[in-house]
């Protein structure tokens, strides 16, 4: 899902929306002024149901945003790098850097969005309760007590076992972890997943010829319909049913992932060196910085050399611009990928060290971590350790969903 504007970042992950949206948006807003607000607070004046209406659907969005956060925070702590956040017609969608490197993180990462939005539900419950017994204005109760009923309905919705939507994923993550076979497990919970979405078109459709529920029926037929077409798309990627046992991150090494003979640059380089000699040919992200003895002192990344004003690229050394070594995190080619991944979390530049015999063999990165994940979950394909470099970007990746119930 591509992002028309821009909206700033939360956490570092970028958020930004579809023009899609909008049309649903006012749809919302209008659904609330015009019907839900006056009926459950009669009284007040047709613009201010506008302005709380304008306002609660401004705050269901960024109630979205939240779920989305949840699960690109709870993907994060795997070493998996969220690209961005975008809301779009259907909701809100989590563009991820790789897919889940193992069952457990396919679980956590999945049930973190609904976590949040029974957080925000419960919040939003108390808060309603809370005002009422102070008294305060019947269409800020009506508001929030609004506000906490469609995250709990989002919450549920999405806990349906409709893959690709949260609870599809929990499905798989349960397949997974019984079968230890990824592409096994994700073909059956695309079935599901298919399943479901007719089933949703099939309620969307009575509902609709009905005539009691017009909008709802279009959009359950809607959101029935974005489920089929993405369970499909991941049958096929999954390689159908899968007889051989597909690997994962628990059965991979940091060998199978990491990024092989990084270039390293002298500690006595300057900052406008390093990026002229070594930065723009490459287009590498991180480079160990070694002594005159060739050992490592550091690990220089484009990030922190951009955080330095331009004016002293040119007098200051590139050990300005490193992380120390007591900073670093090591580990051996022999180490277990998904142990690994997960300590990439407590580095702040989310890179590791691989060593041999005291000497610097390869640098891990959670792109690396997603990309042989990806590769190994794929009947057919060879090691994706071959033909990689340091900093180099995914070949693939996932979204993550939350599909609101309107």
């Amino acid at each position: 899902m591509n992002e028309s504007v821009g909206l700033g970042r939360i956490a570092g992950i970028r958020i930004g929306l579809n023009w899609s949206l909008l049309p649903i948006f006012f749809l919302l807003a209008w659904s609330l002024a015009a019907n839900l607000l006056p009926s459950a607070a009669p009284g007040f004046a047709g613009w201010g149901y506008w302005l709380f209406a304008l306002l609660t659907t401004a705050a269901f969005y960024a109630s979205l945003v939240a779920h989305e956060l949840g699960h690109a925070l709870a993907a994060r702590r795997y070493g998996v790098n969220v690209r961005r956040i975008v809301l779009w017609v259907l909701g809100g969608v989590a563009q991820l850097e790789g897919d889940s490197p193992s069952a457990r993180a396919e679980l956590e990462m999945a049930a973190a969005g609904p976590a949040v939005s029974f957080a925000l539900a419960a919040a939003g419950a108390g808060a309603a309760w809370l005002l009422g017994q102070l008294g305060v204005s019947a269409l800020m109760v009506a508001t929030v007590g609004w506000l906490a009923g469609i995250n709990a309905l989002l919450g549920v919705f999405n806990l349906l076992p409709a893959f690709p939507l949260d609870g599809g994923r929990i499905l798989r993550a349960v397949l997974w972890r019984r079968w230890r076979d990824r592409a096994r497990a994700t073909a059956t919970a695309a079935k599901v997943g298919r399943f479901a979405g007719f089933a949703l078109i099939a309620v969307g459709a009575i509902e609709f010829l009905a005539g009691g529920g017009a909008l709802n029926g279009i959009w359950l037929v809607l959101i029935g319909w974005f489920v089929t077409v993405a369970a499909q798309q991941q049958a096929r990627l999954s390689g159908g049913t899968g007889g051989a046992v597909s690997l994962t991150a628990e059965d991979l090494t940091v060998a199978d992932a990491m990024s092989p003979g990084p270039i390293v640059v002298p500690v006595n380089t300057t900052v406008a060196d390093v990026i002229e000699r070594y930065v723009r040919p490459t287009r590498f992200s991180a480079f160990p910085v070694v002594d005159a003895d060739s050992r490592l002192v550091g690990l220089a990344t484009v990030q922190r050399m951009a955080e330095l004003p331009r004016d002293i690229w040119a007098t200051t050394p590139i050990s300005a611009a490193a992380a120390p070594g007591s900073e670093l995190i090591e580990c051996t080619a022999q180490d277990r990928l998904s142990d690994v991944a997960v300590r990439l979390n407590t580095s702040s530049d989310r890179r590791a060290i691989v060593v041999a015999e005291a000497q610097l063999v390869g640098i891990l990165t959670p792109s690396d971590v997603a990309r042989a994940v990806s590769h190994a979950a794929s009947p057919g394909r060879a090691s994706p350790a071959a033909g990689q470099v340091a900093g180099g970007e995914p070949r693939a990746g996932s979204t993550w969903g939350s599909v609101p119930q309107l």
